[in-house]
């Protein structure tokens, strides 16, 4: 994903309002002019930064923390499997055939979430941690309605890759559902004081 814009905290903007109010608006020349060129660099983004200022922006705010309630009904889900070679080479999600082979992205955003994760399992030695994921479609999110977040143990940990975003959509309408349940793994580097922290699916759709 790309490095994303760091939005204005809204504390930032508290302390310009109030710098705004003591100086009779001549703070405003400063304030201004920020807000703008702030603006004019969202409009040039691309898709893709446009997610991660997104995903920055929940950040700052501190919704990125915040337990999102499941769906009451979540599908559960049979991995597809391949009758042959042949099969499988024809079918452009093969790829994803092997066990936890599929990645997901934006992990980096929530990290928080992904230590709490791991601490509630008291899981900092082991270095892997199988559990269950779900697949939330969020069609409120704002650069992407067919974007699909992905929740363990209640707790955002990143997305379907956009690229794919669209498709696994319509695999979850298809199946008359808005959320569907597959096996994750969450890795990282034991060896490290610092690791980054990846997730990856038993899914291909």
């Amino acid at each position: 994903m790309a490095k994303a814009l760091k939005p204005i905290k809204i504390s930032e903007h508290i302390i310009h309002i109030v710098l705004t109010i003591f100086t009779e608006g001549v703070w405003l020349i400063v304030y201004l002019p920020r807000v703008v060129i702030k603006q004019l660099q969202m409009m040039k983004m691309s898709p893709d930064e446009k997610t991660a200022w997104w995903e920055v922006k929940n950040k700052y705010t501190k919704n990125i923390t915040k337990t999102k309630s499941m769906p009451k009904q979540v599908l559960e889900y049979n991995k597809r499997t391949f009758a042959s070679t042949a099969e499988a080479e024809e079918d452009y999600y093969s790829y994803y055939a092997d066990d936890y082979a599929y990645e997901i992205t934006g992990e980096s955003f929530y990290r928080d979430n992904l230590m709490a994760i791991i601490r509630q399992n008291n899981a900092f030695q082991k270095g892997e941690l199988m559990l269950d994921a779900i697949l939330v479609l969020e069609p409120e999110n704002e650069f992407d309605p067919t974007a699909v977040a992905v929740f363990i143990d209640g707790k955002k940990v990143g997305h379907i890759p956009k690229d794919d975003s669209m498709e696994v959509t319509e695999y979850i309408e298809d199946r008359k559902g808005t959320a569907l349940k597959v096996k994750g793994v969450i890795g990282w580097n034991t060896s490290s004081s610092n690791p980054p922290i990846g997730v990856r699916l038993d899914f291909n759709f």
